[in-house]
């Protein structure tokens, strides 16, 4: 991939504050895309209504949210539009569903929970537990792989088991989980199984039939989007599924959980955020202007996942000769396809906070902590307190960001103590 053209299309890379700097903090929030600003911007200005009515700009402000419902079918492959459910972020609507899910489980039911969570897919499945008096499980955290452990989910996911909450990646050590192996045994069970793929979903290619969820969310703010989430739900689930709402809106999906006035303008940038992305699979892959939306969208995350392992790669052999620094995740070099490019590492003899506050010297922006994942920093023997520092890649990462980060690292092991 040409990384001047791709950067073209990021507005920030314009400004003299970013020209000289290094975005390495995308797995908490992308830099957002120009296609996404352009319709966000556009949405505000020429069709700002609300919707329903006969007027023009109702109808065309309408018209754009089909478009992105339709344009969020194709990234995640459903079966159509009305599976598609929009809300301000996917901590929200994992709060949400899980209030519909349990209105249907009773005292002693089972829900199974992972140990390689964000706490946005664990909090509100506990919440719930609490309220309902149900039994939580968990898939435990597997040391050799750095994701959670399928290696006794025979006898964690039972016949008792209604729920089963899984991440499709790990936020902190990048890991890609099995996923679909859990959910063809959870839905023998009879269990629902919802999919965290917010880190998943801007380095790989999502397919929510091949991976045989029920419902699946992710975030469009890591997606080069707007701050707005995606969820994804197989429509027979989701017209069963009563949510909390006012007493006029509509009865059918998705338009029963989107309650109140939507946020228009976000979802507009949900539209262009995907366009982007087919963008990228006309520019840089043999996919041309005939192909359908699902075909371009494939194509560019192809391209995205050969570009991003490459540089990933370069990170993790980098880290690797500094001495005195740990890399807690997957390091194998002949089998990339197992992680995103989210990278977390320690220093020995120094405080995560301290390298998150000299990278930021150097221009270099990563996150330090827990990463909202404390199970996870507990499993790996990290205090939870400092954490760890994470670098995270994106398609309009360079090489020569890799290369200044990881100098700026040897000059780091250089100085400690």
């Amino acid at each position: 991939m040409d990384i001047e053209r791709i950067r073209q299309q990021f507005p920030v890379f314009s400004l003299a504050s970013a020209r000289d700097g290094v975005f390495l903090d995308s797995a908490a929030g992308t830099q957002v895309c120009k296609r996404a600003l352009e319709a966000s911007v556009e949405a505000a200005i020429e069709h700002n209504a609300n919707l329903g009515g006969h007027f023009s700009t109702s109808v065309i402000a309408e018209k754009a949210i089909d478009q992105a419902r339709c344009a969020a079918a194709a990234l995640v492959n459903a079966h159509c539009a009305e599976e598609i459910v929009f809300g301000q972020n996917m901590t929200t609507l994992t709060f949400q569903l899980s209030r519909c899910l349990g209105r249907s489980l009773r005292k002693g039911d089972e829900i199974v929970l992972t140990q390689s969570d964000h706490e946005a897919n664990i909090s509100p499945w506990l919440e719930l537990a609490k309220d309902l008096e149900l039994n939580v499980r968990w898939l435990p955290f597997d040391p050799l792989t750095h994701g959670f452990s399928i290696a006794d989910m025979d006898s964690i996911i039972t016949d008792r088991t209604k729920v089963v909450a899984v991440s499709y990646a790990n936020n902190v050590t990048g890991t890609i989980n099995d996923v679909a192996t859990v959910a063809a045994l959870a839905r023998r069970k009879g269990a629902v199984v919802y999919v965290d793929a917010v880190q998943f979903a801007p380095h790989g290619v999502i397919d929510v039939q091949a991976l045989g969820c029920d419902l699946l969310v992710c975030s469009s703010h890591k997606l080069h989007g707007p701050h707005h989430a995606i969820l994804w739900g197989r429509l027979a689930l989701l017209e069963r599924l009563m949510p909390y709402k006012p007493r006029p809106t509509v009865d059918k999906p998705p338009y029963k959980f989107e309650t109140g006035s939507k946020s228009r303008e976000a979802i507009a940038g949900i539209l262009g955020a995907i366009d982007h992305l087919a963008w990228v699979g006309r520019a840089f892959a043999t996919c041309g202007e005939q192909a359908g939306k699902r075909q371009q969208i494939v194509a560019g995350m192809h391209a995205i996942i050969e570009y991003e392992q490459r540089l990933v790669q370069s990170a993790l052999e980098g880290l690797g000769r500094l001495n005195g620094v740990h890399v807690h995740g997957y390091r194998a070099s002949h089998e990339p396809q197992r992680r995103v490019p989210t990278v977390a590492f320690t220093l020995e003899s120094t405080p995560s906070e301290m390298i998150s506050r000299y990278m930021a010297e150097q221009g270099i922006r990563l996150w330090h902590g827990h990463h909202f994942s404390p199970q996870t920093i507990r499993a790996l023997g990290v205090d939870e307190h400092d954490g760890v520092a994470r670098i995270s890649l994106a398609h309009y990462t360079s090489e020569d960001d890799v290369h200044r980060f990881l100098a700026a690292m040897e000059d780091l092991v250089r100085m400690r103590p």
